[in-house]
């Protein structure tokens, strides 16, 4: 089974986290299913802004990316987060090959301020809308592990920031992947009551983001998750990476925890 994982939050600053996380994705790798994996690094890129004494804003769930936060997020995000993993997944004895979009063209994106939908002023921040499904076809049917940075080829022949998210979802989707799992530093999506939903449909996810209860960066990772299934994907998965064996149970069809998202209305 071709299988789309996406890594975030602070599941990849926590090395003994990350470290069992891989573990698993080499497992999977080795045992046939076809694994592409996409990764943020928010928390890294935040840090590294700090330390340069420059700021770190959002508007909607979105980094604010000026010229010089990108020049930041190229060098964190497709150099420092990007080759940790490649190095950790060599490691394992899985071959892993790090991508940003700009690599053999391997995610086209647009850029998003002045479209509809998306906030002005968010600076140099791409929707990825095209993936060069041969050259992805080829590394994963050589046996490797793309890793995938959210760093997007755009307009201009330049790169632009996208949301790992919708990154993520895009990679699905263009690479015909069956599921894709977002593993992050939740539980799964909560209702009204801070309780984690099982299972949700797309009017379920709507209704939840006009009452307000889903905000931050939940809105545009359930974005993503309509988008993916809206472009073929067969499920997608928000699962929590510091629950044990979670990839493994996830694979093993015995999964009990996260939230799965389905397209019924």
């Amino acid at each position: 089974m071709r299988i789309a994982i996406k890594l975030g939050g602070s599941i990849l600053e926590d090395a003994a986290i990350r470290s069992r996380l891989l573990r698993q994705v080499a497992a999977l790798a080795s045992g046939g299913h076809e694994i592409l994996l996409v990764h943020g690094g928010g928390k890294s890129l935040n840090r590294r802004l700090g330390q340069l004494g420059m700021e770190s804003r959002f508007i909607e769930g979105l980094r604010v990316t000026d010229a010089g936060t990108l020049e930041v997020a190229v060098m964190v995000l497709a150099g420092e987060v990007n080759k940790r993993i490649v190095a950790e997944m060599n490691a394992l004895g899985v071959g892993a090959l790090g991508l940003c979009g700009a690599d053999g063209s391997a995610v086209r994106c647009e850029r998003v301020e002045g479209t509809p939908g998306y906030p002005d002023g968010i600076g140099f921040v791409g929707r990825a809308t095209r993936v060069n499904a041969p050259l992805f076809d080829l590394l994963l049917g050589a046996g490797y592990v793309p890793v995938v940075s959210s760093i997007a080829f755009g307009p201009g022949a330049g790169l632009y920031n996208v949301n790992a998210d919708q990154m993520a979802s895009a990679c699905a989707a263009g690479t015909g992947c069956r599921t894709l799992v977002y593993l992050t530093d939740v539980e799964g999506v909560r209702d009204g009551r801070g309780e984690v939903i099982a299972e949700l449909g797309k009017g379920e996810i709507l209704e939840l983001r006009r009452s307000g209860v889903l905000t931050g960066g939940m809105l545009p990772k359930t974005s993503s998750c309509l988008e993916a299934l809206g472009a073929g994907v067969d499920s997608v998965h928000i699962l929590p990476g510091s629950s044990p064996d979670i990839l493994t149970r996830f694979a093993e069809g015995t999964l009990t925890e996260g939230t799965k998202i389905h397209g019924n209305a």
